[in-house]
């Protein structure tokens, strides 16, 4: 046997699924559609077994191995400086857990209860590859947009253990989650995925006159991640502060509660008290 059917039998001595590739994608000789039972999975018993697996990876069409993402492990796609620093400023440092370098970065292994799907932080920043995904593995070939052979995948140390998930990072996962069921109401056109154009008033009685101005998505983000962040015993206060930047700002009372709403569920706030503070910031006169 060739390297790659050596590593993909130790995979599923392991009891991993597999998938062999044609670059980063299933080879279609072998996988013409797949999903987790639908993998090459389960130890050779015999040599027919063992020859079926050698006939699949040292086919000439075969590059190399998917491993697909067992349920509650996440793998952290860090493959550039954003998601780098992205992932050090929540983890606090580089977690000593399975890693496997690519030439592009790192896929770092997580154990995560619960965890299912692929999910995004960071807008689209860092990409954690849950349940129903795969990720390239150890020794894959990789290739350049045109084409060529640029580089393989390896592990760095052990492959074997697999760490937790740190608290920092399950945290803003969390909120991220928490956030795909907020359904912000639109008060008009949504420009291009990154603005809501939102009604602005400043008269006295906080009727509208006429103009309008533009709120950046990532500015109640930076609230929310606010609220989530606040130290235990101060939540409350920095949940009114939030509210009354995003009141200050022109943002309308219903676009603004369900998202500080569900970042104050995040962070372990009770939700009564949450919905209290933010609707009593809102009542409160602007601050001039």
């Amino acid at each position: 046997m060739n390297d790659l059917a050596d590593a993909a039998l130790a995979y599923l001595d392991a009891g991993l699924h597999l998938l062999a590739l044609r670059g980063k994608r299933p080879n279609i000789r072998f996988h013409p559609t797949w999903d987790w039972d639908n993998s090459i999975h389960g130890v050779p018993e015999n040599d027919a077994d063992m020859h079926a697996l050698e006939e699949v990876f040292d086919c000439p069409t075969t590059t190399g191995v998917a491993i697909l993402i067992p349920q509650n492990v996440l793998v952290a796609d860090v493959d550039t400086e954003e998601a780098a620093v992205l992932l050090m400023q929540l983890a606090g440092s580089l977690p000593d857990t399975r890693t496997g370098r690519t030439p592009n970065g790192l896929h770092l292994w997580f154990l995560s209860p619960g965890a299912d799907a692929n999910v995004w932080i960071g807008g689209r920043t860092l990409l954690f590859k849950g349940f129903g995904g795969y990720v390239v593995a150890p020794p894959s070939d990789h290739f350049d947009a045109h084409g060529n052979l640029d580089g393989v995948y390896t592990w760095i140390g052990d492959w074997g253990p697999i760490d937790w998930l740190p608290e920092g990072v399950e945290e803003r996962l969390k909120f991220t989650r928490a956030m795909k069921n907020v359904k912000p109401v639109k008060i008009a056109a949504d420009l291009s995925g990154e603005f809501i154009q939102v009604e602005f008033t400043t008269d006295a009685s906080g009727m509208p006159d006429g103009k309008w101005r533009l709120w950046k998505r990532w500015h109640i983000e930076g609230l929310c991640k606010a609220i989530i962040d606040a130290p235990d015993g101060n939540q409350n206060n920095v949940i009114c502060w939030a509210a009354m930047q995003a009141r200050d700002e022109g943002v309308p009372f219903d676009l603004a509660m369900p998202q500080l709403l569900a970042a104050a569920i995040a962070g372990g706030h009770p939700a009564d008290r949450a919905k209290t503070t933010i609707k009593g910031a809102y009542k409160r006169g602007h601050r001039g």
